[in-house]
């Protein structure tokens, strides 16, 4: 994955202070996914937390909860198509009564698909904090990760590419520039800050794992990254706050950004035993098998399909009679391409999305 373009100009260094001039009250929020592997059909939970008021906001401890009013919740499917699935979230606690608080219970929302592929979750606040006679936007961005795959192990969706789309760009968002369904112990990452799709440079981020709740402190680089080695198997919370002078008058006077993102480091898969019985990929479109036969083949390392099976299933303007490469014509007819190594005895597989 290419590291976003350095950023141009100075049109966010004049906009944007990373003091404590401006002070942040609110609480932190993430989402969090129940695990980062599902396979098709099945549901993926997605955990809306807010907290972390300890340790300077660099904790992983929950203390509140999302407000409904002023948040909604989305998934980008592999294909790039932004839903809303605020509909399916639910409380998990106790409401509150007129004794007892509803404190430290969250919210959950779900999603499933039948089509293998990156998605990614986004819960999106905005909202107006009055403090001693100062208004302060927050503007939100909270990611979670999930890969849906025919076979649910690491070794089948470690060359997924999805997860780095932006999705949020009217605010700060965290882009993961690895795969973070498939990242075991150990490996060096990066994850860019952007803000407006821009990227944000010397802006703290802090990289925060639940266990402990010990944080990680960087700083972003020129293009708005941090690399780091990935800690033991657990989840990990990632934050970074820049705020802004950005005011409206009569309801605010500053904006505050908060971008937050969660991976899960896991423990290796075993590997499957077997080979498969040809280095052919299976091919499918939008989700599903389209008929192959003699088709597609692998040829130099290139997988190759005929005219008419371009035809038929990608692009039916193909003009020519000959085999082109695969991905290279789904890509220039505008669609997205992923690649699902093979495992075991099951062939790799080759997904397109044209939607």
């Amino acid at each position: 994955m290419s590291i976003r373009k350095k950023m141009t100009g100075a049109l966010l260094a004049a906009i944007l202070t990373v003091s404590a001039a401006i002070p942040v009250f609110a609480h932190d929020g993430w989402s969090q996914t129940n695990a980062p592997i599902v396979a098709p059909g099945q549901v993926s939970y997605v955990e809306l937390m807010l907290g972390n008021h300890s340790n300077e906001h660099k904790s992983y401890r929950i203390a509140g909860q999302w407000s409904t009013d002023t948040s909604k919740v989305f998934v980008t499917t592999p294909g790039g198509v932004k839903s809303d699935i605020t509909g399916t979230r639910f409380y998990t606690g106790e409401e509150a009564t007129e004794t007892e608080p509803a404190v430290n219970n969250y919210f959950v929302a779900s999603f499933k698909s039948n089509t293998p592929g990156a998605y990614i979750v986004s819960v999106e606040g905005d909202s107006v904090f009055n403090h001693g006679g100062v208004g302060s936007r927050t503007l939100r961005s909270a990611k979670s990760f999930v890969a849906v795959s025919d076979i649910p192990v690491i070794e089948r969706v470690k060359a997924l590419q999805g997860f780095s789309k932006e999705v949020s760009p009217d605010r700060a968002e965290l882009i993961p520039l690895f795969n973070p369904a498939a990242v075991t112990a150990g490996e060096e990452v990066s994850i860019q800050l952007l803000l407006k799709g821009e990227p944000l440079a010397d802006t703290h981020v802090d990289v925060i794992r639940r266990s402990n709740s010990e944080p990680t402190e960087l700083v972003t680089d020129k293009n708005g990254t941090v690399t780091f080695k990935t800690g033991a198997a657990d989840y990990y919370l990632v934050r970074a706050k820049p705020a802004t002078k950005e005011a409206k008058e009569g309801e605010y006077d500053q904006t505050s950004y908060e971008a937050t993102m969660t991976f899960t480091v896991q423990n290796e898969s075993p590997k499957l035993p077997g080979k498969p019985s040809s280095n052919a990929p299976h091919v499918y479109v939008d989700g599903i098998a389209v008929a192959q036969d003699e088709a597609v083949k692998v040829e130099k390392g290139v997988t190759k399909a005929s005219a008419d099976f371009i035809r038929d299933n990608i692009d039916p303007n193909y003009a020519s009679q000959e085999a082109g490469a695969l991905r290279a014509i789904a890509e220039a007819a505008g669609a997205t391409v992923e690649y699902f190594p093979a495992v075991g005895e099951s062939r790799a597989a080759v997904a397109i999305y044209t939607k």
